[in-house]
């Protein structure tokens, strides 16, 4: 499913075979996540922590499919650490590109992508330069085509109805010493209460009273002196309306309180400052992410059909393409990778199906283009 250029129900299933839908139907595609994980473990905490899959997606354990629990197997694999970070896998992409002939133009804003005659003939930016191109990967969220942020002519690119979003975050990036608790460099503090997180996020469209902690500290597992500022970054799941009124400046701050005081309750001390930390909201992540609401993983994966409901590389509008987390295959870094992946697979099709070949002779002398 994540290899096909945009997966179907009816090529899934075939290409699964009888055998194969029997071990998804083990699986159990029609329940919810949260309830198949009630056959597997009775541990109340085990079904939490595995539930937290769900997320990975920005989702909620309660509505995304059971087919989720796949996520934990491809981890029992192993999980690859970049050099360099995020930041580093991008400046090698960008190396390899320039070898290649590419050029970036940064702070470039788009303001809309121009189509003449059925099809994408180029991009003007806000400065009031014309690119021209008879191609065009666009990999920003799906909703600004379907908003209209980048012109009418291409807003049938995707399809019309908005699926429901993914969930956004509010996070903290500090440099503090730490006390307490000895921190891996993944670490997640539950609450008791979890099924009220995701009514909060869902239903109420608030930030959860009591939310749950995702804390990475950047420079585990390396020993640190006692005492010594590290990198620490920290996590709660909010809902995607960074673009209305929901998320007001004491809710933040009431949610940062409730944060913190939880971390210190289970024996974590972080002291956030103005100038040791910075906080990003769902309102940031909406002004860097135009139409997203905040949301940081596209449309929510909510029912099992969902899966099948993500825009492909391709769109009705020819010349343009789609990349990025909000397209199949889906959202975090590998499936973005993958969604680019497919997305230049597309485009050298489509280069290979109208090339001019060199004059060449056939057995005969016939000459043909």
């Amino acid at each position: 499913m994540i290899r096909a250029q945009r997966p179907s129900m009816g090529g899934f299933m075939g290409d699964l075979g009888l055998r194969g839908l029997g071990v998804l139907a083990q699986l159990g595609p029609m329940r919810s996540l949260w309830q198949q994980l009630g056959h597997q473990f009775t541990d109340p905490r085990l079904r939490q922590l595995f539930a937290r899959y769900a997320t990975y997606c920005g989702s909620s354990p309660w509505q995304s499919p059971a087919t989720l629990m796949l996520i934990a197997q491809v981890e029992m694999d192993g999980v690859w650490s970049v050099e360099g970070g995020m930041h580093g896998m991008a400046q090698a992409l960008a190396r390899v590109a320039r070898r290649h002939g590419a050029v970036f133009r940064y702070q470039s804003t788009c303001q809309r992508i121009e189509q003449r005659q059925g099809r994408v003939s180029g991009v003007h930016l806000q400065s009031g330069e014309f690119l021209p191109a008879d191609r065009v990967i666009f990999n920003g969220d799906a909703s600004a085509l379907r908003q209209g942020l980048l012109g009418d002519a291409v807003r049938r690119a995707v399809p019309s109805d908005a699926p429901p979003r993914s969930l956004s975050a509010l996070t903290w990036s500090m440099h503090t010493p730490t006390e307490g608790v000895k921190l891996d460099r993944h670490n997640v503090f539950f609450q008791s209460t979890y099924a009220s997180e995701f009514e909060d996020i869902f239903e109420r469209q608030r930030l959860p009273h009591s939310p749950t902690v995702y804390v990475c500290a950047q420079d585990r597992p390396a020993q640190l002196a006692s005492g010594q500022a590290e990198r620490i970054f920290c996590l709660v799941n909010a809902p995607a309306c960074g673009d209305g009124n929901g998320i007001t400046e004491e809710a933040i701050e009431q949610c940062q309180t409730h944060t913190f005081q939880h971390l210190q309750q289970l024996g974590l001390s972080l002291q956030p400052t103005p100038a040791n930390s910075l906080r990003t909201t769902p309102q940031d992540f909406h002004r860097r992410f135009p139409a997203s609401g905040g949301a940081l993983y596209g449309q929510a994966t909510h029912g099992w059909t969902s899966i099948f409901s993500r825009p492909g590389s391709t769109t009705p509008l020819q010349g343009l393409y789609l990349a990025g987390g909000s397209v199949h295959p889906g959202p975090g870094v590998p499936m973005a990778a993958l969604s680019g992946q497919r997305a230049a697979e597309a485009v050298m099709a489509s280069l290979a199906s109208t090339r001019t070949f060199q004059t060449g002779a056939t057995f005969g002398g016939m000459s043909t283009p």
